[in-house]
């Protein structure tokens, strides 16, 4: 993972959509574990994450001490949370900052392009982690017809910044993969079912990757805790390609972007142009709509994926070791 060290760190703010219950939270709780200051003996690159404030590390010392103490996942989140971090690395010539970053964890029923505050964090935002329940995509019928308004939005966004060729990058995480058999079957199985957002990202030419998350509870020494492998690889990677792309330009999110490319900046007021964006984004997620209804009947299909012939290491399926 290669991020460059710069003289004043950018910070990116990053959205994650994803239905509740879906695994946000534990996904950057594990991630956090992995890549604690204090437990770099399994970290090859010395990363880390520092909470930039007293709150952010109350809360996440919460998660994990809730982990701990009664050996379950924490609960889904109720309420929009913000939490501030920045990515450190230790080197010869001493610790770095590589850039900060603004997770947004954010419940699952609150992410709807109606919501004026889900609204507000799309605009300012430089990339974006979109959760799904792998388990539940191979188990449950029902699970990926509620994934379409998922996608929708995902697409909807990727369409916009594909049009205004702006820097944003996308990472697909799939939640709950210890809870799967290994193997090349599940794999396949998995990659069919998300064909239908694959192809559309892949038609506008977005940024994005896929990883497979499995972040089990484990004890050691009589003590519960998240066995978190590979956990942050998703958010180290959507870090590096965002301060690659942001390395030499003006940082920008996804409202100035937009900003700029419609020449409304310096014409319009503030609120007329959030209104002018938001529609924007809610027509080519109608568009997704009527993509789909016509893909159901068959009117157009999307050509299958070329699937890779050797998984990379951060994209293994790890054996079950727990329930939830």
């Amino acid at each position: 993972m290669n991020i460059t060290p710069a003289k004043n760190p950018k910070t990116f703010s990053l959205l994650s959509i994803g239905q509740r219950g879906v695994g946000k939270t534990v996904f950057l709780a594990g991630s956090y574990a992995e890549l604690h200051a204090d437990t770099l003996v399994n970290n090859p690159h010395n990363f880390w994450f520092d909470c930039q404030d007293t709150d952010v590390q109350a809360n996440m010392e919460k998660i994990i001490n809730h982990v701990a103490n009664t050996n379950l996942y924490p609960p889904a989140t109720i309420k929009i949370t913000s939490f501030n971090f920045s990515l450190k690395r230790h080197s010869l010539w001493g610790m770095k900052t590589l850039c900060n970053f603004r997770w947004w964890d954010i419940p699952g029923e609150s992410c709807d392009i109606r919501n004026p505050d889900f609204q507000e964090m799309i605009l300012a935002s430089h990339g974006c982690c979109v959760f799904i329940n792998a388990h539940a995509l191979l188990h449950d019928t029902k699970y990926s017809q509620t994934l379409e308004d998922i996608f929708h939005q995902v697409v909807a966004i990727a369409s916009l910044t594909s049009q205004h060729r702006l820097k944003y990058v996308f990472a697909i995480i799939l939640t709950k993969c210890d809870l799967l058999e290994q193997g090349t079957v599940t794999k396949l199985k998995i990659e069919q079912s998300l064909q239908p957002l694959v192809s559309r990202l892949d038609a506008v030419k977005a940024n994005y990757q896929k990883f497979y998350s499995a972040i089990p509870i484990v004890s050691m020494e009589g003590v519960a805790a998240l066995r978190a492998r590979g956990a942050a690889e998703p958010l180290l990677w959507l870090l590096a390609e965002l301060n690659k792309h942001h390395h030499f330009l003006a940082q920008q999110n996804l409202a100035n972007g937009l900003n700029q490319s419609l020449f409304i900046g310096q014409v319009i007021s503030p609120q007329m142009r959030r209104y002018i964006l938001i529609l924007s984004l809610a027509s080519v997620s109608l568009l997704g709509v009527i993509s789909s209804i016509l893909f159901a009947f068959g009117v157009f299909t999307f050509p299958p994926e070329q699937l890779p012939l050797k998984e990379q290491p951060q994209s293994q399926i790890q054996p079950s070791q727990t329930t939830r």
